[in-house]
Formats: structure tokens, sequence, C-alpha cells
């Protein structure tokens, strides 16, 4: 008997026709106008909340003018909610934050004080210093009599330095804040160099320093690498060296950080 195959075809897609693109084309205009619409409505409504915001904390400074001036922790919180609301007290000082709290003075006179700090203390240590022995130095200089400074105080002051770019700037070296005052560029060879110095070259006198023996050892360097990283310290005068009678170069020399020496 023969075999008979029954075909069904499926019924073919219509395309859309011009009326229907046309419809399509004006719902995608038509959400993308609700869209626009909901997110001006939810821009004007953040601006008008962020504006009384901003009302409250004016209102907020006036009352505790006092203590954002005199407490160093209260002013580091304050600042802190400032920019949080896209408020800068330090950017200017003209204006109603710098009538109203003298910020922008304060830190433009502690800029100049540190800047003139560093420059004091260069011929010491080369234009590299920790960030807690700059602030305790400028702490003592400055005495009961002014403002008290804190370190955050003296990082905000710093970074407003550093549009000026003369290399005034805070880094990370061996796990510690360092403040450079000179051009100089230190990488992570630099900070390695540091942080030996600190966890294996104390001397008697309670400076740190590294020698080339020390920093093969410990490093696992080749030599060149280490006096290529020391000598642009040296020659800057960040690092000092002390040559031990009756020793080779590689142990005897000794380089000393003058900005740990006088910690």
């Amino acid at each position: 008997c023969a075999n008979y195959v029954l075909l069904v075809s499926s019924p073919m897609r219509r395309r859309p026709g011009l009326a229907g693109l046309k419809a399509q084309k004006a719902r995608q205009a038509k959400l993308q106008t609700v869209g626009r619409k909901i997110e001006e409505d939810n821009m004007e409504h953040m601006q008008k909340q962020l504006s009384v915001f901003r009302e409250n904390l004016e209102a907020f400074a006036a009352k505790h003018k006092d203590k954002i001036n005199k407490n160093p922790a209260f002013r580091q919180k304050f600042q802190i909610l400032c920019a949080r609301t896209g408020v800068d007290p330090l950017a200017s000082r003209q204006g109603f934050w710098a009538q109203m709290l003298g910020l922008g003075d304060f830190y433009y006179e502690l800029a100049v004080q540190l800047i003139q700090l560093c420059l004091a203390l260069r011929e010491e240590n080369g234009g590299l210093i920790s960030l807690n022995d700059l602030h305790k130095e400028l702490s003592r200089r400055r005495g009961r009599h002014q403002q008290e400074a804190s370190i955050q105080d003296v990082e905000q002051a710093i970074e407003k330095v550093q549009c000026l770019g003369s290399g005034f700037r805070i880094t990370q070296m061996g796990g510690e804040a360092m403040v450079i005052s000179v051009p100089t560029e230190l990488n992570t060879d630099h900070a390695a160099i540091l942080s030996l110095a600190k966890s294996h070259g104390q001397g008697s006198g309670g400076g740190y320093f590294v020698t080339i023996k020390m920093a093969m050892a410990k490093l696992k360097w080749h030599r060149q690498r280490i006096i290529t990283c020391l000598e642009p310290m040296v020659q800057d005068s960040m690092v000092w060296l002390c040559d031990q009678e009756g020793a080779g170069e590689e142990e005897g020399r000794q380089y000393w950080f003058a900005c740990l020496a006088i910690s």
C-alpha cells in the first residue's frame, strides 16, 4: 500500500505594516518622554533635599562654631559631613564658610607654616619626613596660644598645597605616611628599603640605616638595584653615608635615613 505524507504548512508571520511601525515608534517616544519626566522630577526632589540639608548644615555650623574651631576631632567629623553634601569649607577664603568659621584662613595659615617647617628641616632630612614627626614638630612650634591642629588638619593643608605642583605631598612608605617636600619621585623600591631600615637597621643612637649586604640578604636584590635605589636619595640628602673603618663597601658603608633619625 502506498505511504502518504501529510505536509502541514505553518502560517507565515505577517510583517508589521507602516501603521504598525509608526505606532511602535510613538510608544517608544512616549516611554522616553515619561522616563525623562521621572528623571527630572527625581533630580528636582534631590536638589530640594540637598538645599534644605545645606541650610541645616549652615545653621549647625553657626551654632557649633567655637567647637568646630577649637576641637580637631569635631572639626574632622564636620568636614566629612560637608564632603558628603558637596560643600568644601576650605575651597576659598571668601564666601559664607570663610566668614562663618574662618576655616579657609586657618588652613592657608597652616599650609604656610608647614612649607616653612619643611624648608627649615630639609637640610636635616632631605625633604622626607614622617607625617607623625611633622605634626609633632608643628605642634611644638605653634605652641599653646595658637589653635590646635590635628594630623587630619595637616593632611588637609598639604592637600591644598598640592595644587601648586611643588612636589609637596603625602605618600605611603614602609607602612607609614611620609611627607615629601621635594620634586623627587619615590617608588616601591624606596618604600621597601625604608621598611627594611625600620625593621632591621636600628642603630645604637636611635637612628635607622641599611647596608648593601643587609639589603641583598633580606630583599634578595642584586647589588646594582640597591645602589640605583639609594644613590639618588644620597644626592638629595634624604640618606646620609657613614663608612665604617676596616670594612668593605657592602658591609661597612651604612646608609642612614635622616627622616627616621630625627624621630
